[in-house]
């Protein structure tokens, strides 16, 4: 029996496979779906080699190669559901398949033996391997491999509850990891609560509860600290950014199913501290390495040299808002998704396939990562550093946020059209064609026509198999100050925010949304590290960078802005960097030419030749 979302406690809900919503998109989205299938879920040897590490206890020496396959097998079947290529679910299928062959006589599926197992990443990458095979779920076409799956789910989850928990010869989950005081044990809290979802077995819906219980730390309850609202999360006992958001992504399933009030405070109280103190200028958390440390007054300081603005913490915080979205229905949390997109995210993409090795210099054998795994805000270069490496016993190895980076494009469909009672909340604007049904169950066909995210026009066409009242409401993003809306010719003004039309809408009906798009000039937030020495420039929702290939990064570039940040700009063509979305002309207050590209696009050579940066000096250190 399946366990449903309380429908009462949704602001929104996802438009998931169960509504026959079908999509089809022809931007940058669309282009990250094909770069992924290309580079990552075609690679049959790599499923393979991942698969394996669950045969040869590979992890013995308090690795995490156990959470690869689970990550990767997340993320690419929120593609396939997308795309609905039936080659690439077969690879899918196969792996899984393949995967099901791993599990020991005790359940186990696990690269730690049982000599070493329940210490440090053991049960964050039991928690992956539950994911990977319920995400997979998500889009079996197989029954018997369904209840094959279903089956090896509770023998897995079994083999941990006799195992951990309270009472004689069981191991505090918090004590089950020598790293974050078990914050990342914890995590497993998401995929047993999905498991009581598919199963109704209560026994895993207590296991859940004992979780919560411990606060997710060994020393301290960040959930109490969450709800009680006096402190920032740089400021809890535990702050690494990417395992606690986990731990609440976990918390806002077990709400999904409960419908406890403080929990739902505490989600939202740590969603708003995130996007209040937490979130760069490109939608990431974490200036020093991958820790939550007051991002946004630490995203100008040029003290720490090391890795920043980590992928794998992008892609949780894209989710973990997109799912605080569906709880609450605050469009702030959908402009922080958009951030993070057209930014953080399609800025880690290895568009270039550079090879790397772990470090510059290192003696390994260069390979391709499909995904840098950080992402420099001051001037430096990309591809510094392999996040989450492990060597395989052949010699190869692979990273975390290469693993991961599949799901943040996965996402965007559930983001991009969302639903509640009264109608459809459109929240992407690329060009798009979106299937889908009304609240009284009619067909509607939603056509998207746009060259956003370069350009701000939209016209969206509506066709409907009858005529019929309801909403829809539009995100007007938070960069843009006025948008002009149009509903068959008449025009009305709104600022940013969610904006409802609802009418009797007929078959043939249209909206035009005008958002304009003017450079604007972004300081330091008050308080910020070097809050005098920096400005960085934005232009819609790309963060624009210099590239060092046309403008060096490391040079005083200070453009003059009128009264409200506003810059003279020109779109040009950029030869030198054929490949980006953007570039701008400005001028600089010595009446110097300045070109700046859409950060997304910056970097891509992983090297100084094209050191970039999104907060330039403007003035002389």
């Amino acid at each position: 029996m399946v366990k449903n979302i309380i429908p009462e406690i949704s602001g929104v809900r996802l438009c998931k496979k169960t509504d026959e919503t079908n999509m089809k998109f022809y931007g940058l989205f669309e282009k990250s779906v094909r770069f992924i299938e290309r580079n990552q879920i075609c690679d049959v040897d790599l499923w393979k080699k991942f698969v394996n590490q669950f045969r040869i206890n590979t992890d013995d020496d308090f690795g995490w190669r156990c959470e690869y396959w689970g990550k990767m097998m997340r993320g690419a079947c929120m593609v396939v559901e997308y795309t609905k290529d039936d080659g690439f679910y077969r690879i899918l299928e196969n792996s899984v398949k393949d995967l099901l062959t791993t599990q020991d006589d005790l359940g186990r599926i696990s690269t730690y033996s049982v000599e070493k197992e329940f210490n440090a990443w053991d049960l964050w990458g039991r928690k992956y391997v539950m994911l990977g095979l319920q995400y997979f779920l998500n889009i079996c076409t197989d029954k018997e491999l369904e209840i094959k799956i279903t089956n090896a789910l509770c023998r897995h989850a079994d083999y941990i509850t006799e195992h951990i928990g309270t009472g004689d010869g069981k191991k505090d989950i918090c004590k089950a990891s020598c790293n974050w005081q078990g914050l990342n044990s914890c995590s497993i809290l998401e995929p047993m609560v999905r498991l009581y979802r598919i199963t109704g077995n209560e026994k895993y819906l207590s296991f859940c509860e004992y979780i919560i219980s411990t606060g997710f730390i060994d020393n301290g309850d960040l959930i109490e600290l969450a709800y009680e609202n006096q402190l920032a999360p740089y400021e809890y006992p535990v702050v690494k950014a990417y395992e606690m958001m986990s731990c609440f992504e976990g918390l806002l399933h077990y709400y999904f199913v409960t419908g406890n009030k403080k929990y739902k405070t505490a989600l939202l109280n740590f969603g708003h501290r995130i996007i209040e103190g937490e979130l760069s200028i490109i939608g990431c958390s974490g200036c020093t390495h991958e820790l939550f440390d007051h991002t946004a007054v630490k995203q100008t300081q040029t003290e720490y040299a090391g890795v920043v603005q980590e992928t794998c913490v992008t892609v949780t915080w894209m989710r973990f808002a997109l799912e605080l979205l569906e709880l609450s229905g605050d469009v702030e949390f959908a402009d922080a998704i958009e951030q993070s997109f057209y930014n953080s995210y399609l800025g880690s993409f290895n568009t270039h396939r550079v090879p790397v090795c772990r470090y510059p210099g290192m003696n390994d054998v260069p390979q391709i990562m499909p995904f840098d795994s950080y992402s420099p805000l001051t001037a430096n270069q990309r591809g510094r550093e392999i996040g989450g490496y492990n060597m395989f016993p052949d010699g190869s190895f692979y990273g975390c946020c290469a693993c991961i980076a599949s799901a943040g494009s996965g996402m965007i469909p559930a983001f991009a059209c969302m639903k509640n009672d009264k109608g459809v909340i459109l929240n992407f604007y690329e060009k798009s064609e979106i299937k889908t049904t009304t609240p009284k169950g009619n067909g509607i066909i939603i056509k998207t026509d746009t060259k956003y995210p370069v350009d701000g026009y939209v016209k969206i066409s509506i066709a409907l198999s009858e005529a019929e009242e309801f909403e829809i409401t539009l995100r007007i993003p938070i960069w843009c100050k006025k948008a002009y809306i149009t509903v068959n010719g008449k025009t009305e003004i709104s600022m940013s925010g969610y904006y409802k039309i609802k009418k009797m809408w007929q078959d043939g009906d249209f909206i035009t949304v005008n958002m304009p798009m003017d450079v604007q000039k972004i300081l330091p937030p008050a308080g910020a590290v070097n809050e005098n020495l920096f400005a960085a420039y934005k232009r819609g929702p790309f963060v624009l960078s210099a590239d060092a290939r046309i403008t060096n990064p490391f040079n005083v570039i200070d453009i003059p802005c009128d009264k409200d940040g506003f810059v003279k700009s020109e779109i040009i063509s950029c030869t030198e960097i054929p490949d980006t979305e953007i570039c701008v002309r400005l001028t600089d207050k010595e009446g110097e030419s300045v070109r700046l590209v859409d950060y997304s696009s910056a970097g891509k050579t992983w090297s100084k030749e094209s050191a970039c940066g999104v907060w330039l000096c403007r003035q002389k250190q």
